[in-house]
């Protein structure tokens, strides 16, 4: 392990880069302009809390951090994995699904004069055939481990790029906390019987869908034409939370067995055309069994609020942040994964 280094010295010099920063020279397309603009609206919280996953981090890490290679897994702008540059991890990659992101990210180092050594779009399997320069350290990433289709492939994945990886997510989708569990359930609610548009929130995705339960429905009619009415839209409810290809499995093992498979939990729900997750709900046993079957151990800490902004609310933030330490995740608005070999 490393001796304690506060990586909270690092965020003013990043905040005066950041202005260097030219939004509409970044990208062209609206969700990765809406999600910039966020974050740089609130960069001194979203900084405080890059600046803790980064301590988290460190605090495991078996390399110093000059000898690291840090993989930032969804990494959208790209501005995580940035900061960690700046810091002084040695080498840095920047991840993401989206291919619009990654470009995002691209230019943005360019304005900030700070370059990622490795720009990779895809999912895990992608890292997975990148010949890298060295073994990745660690993996970090916020906001997106609550996405992930399939949290088994992609620790597998992890433990494939190296058996000793330290990893630190953040995930606003806090199984504890009952007042986030009520939000979230509202938001799933909605985009399983609904359907969403990007109007809906700042961070909402690229376009407009409709409920999640009608295009699955949709896709068991283009694959079960001969399929009874009844039986379609008891295939449509009980695969809930499964992806298009695995709904197809679902609608053959009809076919030959009259079985119907068991829904996501509670009212978790995934979009079937790519599989992501709405703000998946995974209670802390389950997130620690599977880090086991993996070969890692998880440990949670809590998250804190944007006490960092004025308002109405911020003396709230304050006396709620002092609060947490001592009440736990029960209270904290998100919470912090940190997993490392068993």
């Amino acid at each position: 392990m490393n001796m304690q280094e506060d990586f909270n010295q690092y965020i003013n010099g990043f905040m005066k880069l950041l202005e260097r920063v030219n939004p509409g020279t970044v990208s062209a397309e609206p969700y990765c302009l809406r999600y910039l603009d966020h974050l740089l609206r609130h960069k001194k919280y979203y900084l405080s809390i890059y600046a803790d996953v980064l301590n988290k981090l460190i605090l495991h890490a078996s390399k110093n951090k000059q000898e690291m290679l840090l993989i930032d897994y969804g990494a959208g702008n790209g501005l995580l994995g940035l900061f960690a540059k700046y810091s002084g991890f040695g080498r840095v990659a920047l991840n993401d699904l989206d291919e619009k992101f990654i470009q995002s990210a691209q230019r943005i180092s360019l304005q900030l004069g700070i370059h990622a050594d490795h720009y990779i779009t895809g999912s895990i399997e992608s890292l997975l055939n990148t010949s890298f320069w060295q073994k990745p350290d660690a993996v970090i990433g916020t906001d997106v481990i609550e996405h992930i289709y399939n949290l088994d492939d992609f620790f597998d994945g992890i433990r494939k790029l190296n058996p000793a990886m330290v990893s630190v997510f953040t995930t606003a989708s806090n199984p504890v906390n009952p007042f986030k569990v009520k939000a979230l359930q509202e938001i799933q609610r909605k985009d399983e019987l609904e359907g969403g548009m990007p109007s809906d929130h700042a961070l909402f995705g690229e376009t407009a869908h409709l409920p999640f339960l009608k295009i699955r429905e949709q896709i068991i009619r283009q694959n079960f034409k001969d399929g009874k009415e009844e039986d379609i839209l008891a295939l449509a409810k009980a695969t809930r939370g499964l992806k298009e290809e695995d709904i197809i499995k679902a609608i053959e093992e009809f076919r030959s067995s009259a079985a119907l498979p068991n829904p996501a939990q509670g009212t978790n729900t995934c979009n079937p055309l790519n599989g992501s997750w709405t703000e998946r709900i995974v209670s802390l046993d389950e997130y620690r069994a599977l880090y086991k079957r993996s070969g890692f151990t998880c440990d949670f800490f809590p998250g804190f609020y944007n006490d960092k902004e004025g308002g109405a609310d911020a003396l709230v933030k304050k006396i709620l942040n002092i609060i947490i330490p001592f009440s736990g995740n029960r209270i904290s608005p998100y919470i912090v994964l940190l997993g490392y070999p068993s």
